[in-house]
């Protein structure tokens, strides 16, 4: 999901919208749960289950040798990762231009000290050692988990499309990493590139895709006149009234990402149907408090 989800058919398998009688939504740990442990990485992912969490977000790219990998970002992070050496990577080599083995000599557990994403995320414990794991690593990590789901986005980007495979071979390899685990029913493939949502429509329709937006393209018409059922906007840019022209086409709403308890708690009022959070706990405590 962007720092800071549609199919046609049968209706897309997010929980119900909150109301004033059953507050119950789709809480999604975002990138895991990465207000406490390194973004995008197993132990994130298990301690977004320990919390209770209903869907694990998560972002994906693919190796040169074909893996699909989870990592947030196109490249390598520099705020992130570290070589061999221990020292901090100065470039953000493509992830598609490494191969798995190659990437698997670069550490993610610690954040760079001084960076502003250490500095927002200053309580995220360090984890030494930590390697970015496959998409398959994921599913067998939650093999035992029947009802967790997973909301995965491609990470496209239409201003670097050169960065990573062409939006086709992406969605195909992402598809069929989630078919070999017989995991499309608990899949929803979400992104702020499109055209790659397209694919999946035509080439895996029993898998919802969201439309994701930010800024000043969180507009609900637009997602909708594009083909969403299910729109997934920055939460600032939400209002009552862009949340009821939602409900009038039909889609269901899910959030990114709150993370401030007075802000989860005026998405829960306005009735979203999701909420993405770096501290999902803290959505999970809000629930519980209206039950």
């Amino acid at each position: 999901m962007g720092n800071a989800h549609h199919r046609r058919g049968r209706q897309a398998p997010l929980r119900h919208h909150a109301d004033a009688d059953d507050p119950v939504i789709d809480v999604q740990g975002h990138r895991g749960a990465r207000g406490y442990l390194p973004e995008n990485t197993l132990p994130a992912f298990a301690r977004a289950l320990e919390l209770g969490v209903s869907t694990l977000e998560l972002d994906v790219g693919v190796t040169r040798d074909g893996i699909v990998v989870i990592h947030h970002d196109r490249g390598l992070n520099p705020d992130i990762a570290r070589g061999p050496d221990g020292q901090w990577v100065e470039h953000a080599v493509p992830i598609h231009a490494l191969t798995y083995a190659e990437l698997q000599r670069y550490d993610v557990g610690r954040l760079r000290p001084g960076s502003g994403y250490a500095r927002g995320f200053a309580h995220q414990q360090p984890l030494d050692g930590t390697r970015i794991p496959r998409l398959a690593d994921l599913f067998q990590l939650t093999e035992s988990n029947r009802t967790i789901r997973f909301n995965i986005e491609p990470k496209m980007d239409a201003a670097a499309l050169d960065e990573t495979l062409p939006a086709a071979q992406f969605a195909r390899a992402l598809i069929s990493e989630v078919r070999k685990a017989r995991l499309q029913d608990r899949t929803t493939v979400q992104a702020f590139y499109w055209p790659v949502l397209k694919v999946v429509e035509r080439e895996a329709p029993e898998m919802p895709t969201v439309y994701c937006t930010e800024g000043a393209l969180s507009d609900p018409e637009r997602a909708r006149a594009a083909g969403a059922r299910i729109w997934s906007p920055d939460y600032q840019t939400v209002s009552p009234d862009k949340l009821a022209a939602a409900r009038r086409e039909g889609m269901k709403v899910t959030v990114w990402t709150v993370n401030e308890p007075a802000d989860i708690e005026r998405m829960l009022a306005m009735g979203v149907d999701g909420i993405a959070s770096d501290y999902p706990d803290r959505v999970l405590a809000q629930l519980k408090g209206k039950r």
